[in-house]
């Protein structure tokens, strides 16, 4: 078997198992009152007006970035010693239009670093809906949408809406889809102190999954930042609460990730002996073996909750938890982690504190490093290759044993608009989101310190 051949079928290792990463964008009507365009109208006193005038509403939003660490490789795709302004910049509009007391619709379009190649910048539309309000208690969507996954989920690129210079990965960076072409269903029930919204949802998209390969084998399998084209579909609910000073959401979330057809999802990889105490891991049908049992795609439970309060005046404190769970495989993402924030405001200033934590189940980090600590020796026939394909299938599954502290400050320059500064210290055994060099182990013990500046406005 040819060198080649290997290399096609090690990547399509790698990729048959690996989860989806995202990054959310939200629609800024829904960001500055927290419920749809509609219901904003019907709060400020605008309903009684809607059905006898057409309103257009276009709104925008920014951040102008800057982070940069210690250390050569990348962290979280393009935060190195060199600096960068990739990581947290962007730029979108928003336009809202209402028709009547009942129908209403919105487009955001934004601009940031490309989802399908490290290099480029895209412009793509995140939000594209149609939304019915029959009654002020029920709301239908139908379009492109966000997921109310957590607490900052729909806003989390309108960065001028809370304080943190990045909102911590250990959570933020395990997401189900960014956006979704799906159909929302919300109940909302008024209380004294507050109010409760119910969302069920259903839909799917197409997603890029960006998979880090340390060491490449040619031009099918190259070192470096490989991009895949997934398809996914989600469904879920959500009951969230909100209050004066207050939020809290819970949510149960199923997400099923297809890879494209001649990519198959290994159950678990099957041991090759060649020999007393010498032999590899067969990580894909296509390779020599025993075989190894396949699906056609990879079913995934999300768990999700968080709470936000104010335990005195001028204090707020955050927390969110999360855990992801497979179903039929041993081979795709399997974490749980949350995180600690507190916030103390003093007028214009806003200085905080977070701690986070990630872990991979026991199972996903002993594959990993069983894959990835497995070789043959060089010399021996066709070892070149089979390396490569047991290191690249260690990849091609997110495992996490971190954990990281962040300590920054906002100044409100405006209402709409935050200058922000924060030093963040992550230390862990293992992370993918580690970009490391070629050669270097996935288990090892590293730390990274990233200092972030950035401004963030709306308009």
């Amino acid at each position: 078997m040819t060198s080649t051949s290997f290399t096609c079928r090690c990547l399509a290792a790698s990729v048959s198992a690996a989860w989806l990463g995202l990054a959310p964008a939200p629609a800024l009507a829904q960001v500055a009152a927290g419920l749809p365009a509609q219901a904003a109208a019907e709060q400020s006193g605008d309903a009684a007006g809607a059905a006898d005038l057409v309103r257009l509403n276009v709104s925008g939003f920014g951040t102008l970035g800057w982070a940069r660490s210690n250390r050569t490789w990348s962290y979280q795709r393009f935060i190195d010693d060199t600096g960068t302004a990739r990581a947290d910049s962007l730029l979108g509009a928003q336009a809202d239009l209402q028709l009547d007391s009942q129908w209403s619709a919105a487009l955001q379009l934004k601009i940031a670093p490309s989802n399908r190649d490290d290099s480029s910048w895209s412009l793509r539309p995140s939000w594209a809906f149609v939304a019915w309000r029959p009654h002020n208690d029920w709301l239908l969507r139908a379009g492109r949408l966000r997921l109310p996954a957590y607490l900052n989920s729909e806003q989390l690129d309108v960065a001028a809406t809370y304080t943190p210079a990045r909102l911590p990965a250990e959570t933020y960076a395990v997401l189900p889809p960014e956006n979704l072409d799906s159909l929302n269903l919300t109940r909302s029930w008024s209380t004294g102190s507050g109010e409760v919204t119910l969302d069920v949802y259903g839909g799917r998209s197409k997603q890029t999954l960006r998979v880090w390969v340390r060491d490449g084998l040619g031009e099918a399998l190259p070192t470096g930042a490989n991009f895949i084209r997934m398809t996914t579909k989600a469904e879920g609910l959500v009951a969230t609460w909100n209050g004066a000073d207050s939020k809290a959401r819970l949510g149960v979330h199923r997400v099923i990730v297809t890879p494209p057809p001649a990519v198959a999802v290994v159950v678990r990889p099957s041991w090759v002996p060649l020999g007393p105490g010498l032999g590899y891991w067969q990580t894909s049908p296509g390779m020599p073996g025993p075989g190894v049992d396949t699906l056609s795609s990879v079913k995934s439970y999300y768990l999700t909750g968080g709470v936000e309060f104010s335990p005195a005046p001028g204090w707020k404190v955050a927390t969110e938890l999360n855990r992801v769970r497979p179903v039929g495989t041993e081979r795709s993402i399997d974490t749980r982690g949350g995180y600690i924030a507190v916030t103390r405001q003093l007028g214009r200033w806003s200085p905080y504190a977070t701690y986070g934590r990630l872990m991979s189940s026991g199972t996903s980090l002993a594959w990993a490093r069983t894959l990835d600590e497995t070789t043959l020796p060089v010399g021996l026939p066709g070892a070149e290759p089979l390396n490569a394909s047991m290191r690249a299938s260690a990849e091609a599954i997110p495992v996490y044993d971190q954990r990281s502290w962040a300590f920054g400050g906002a100044y409100a320059v405006s209402p709409t608009a935050k200058l922000k500064a924060e030093w963040l210290h992550t230390r862990a055994k293992v992370s993918s989101m580690f970009d490391l060099a070629p050669g270097e182990k996935l288990f090892q013990t590293r730390s990274i310190d990233v200092l972030s500046v950035n401004y963030s406005f709306t308009f």
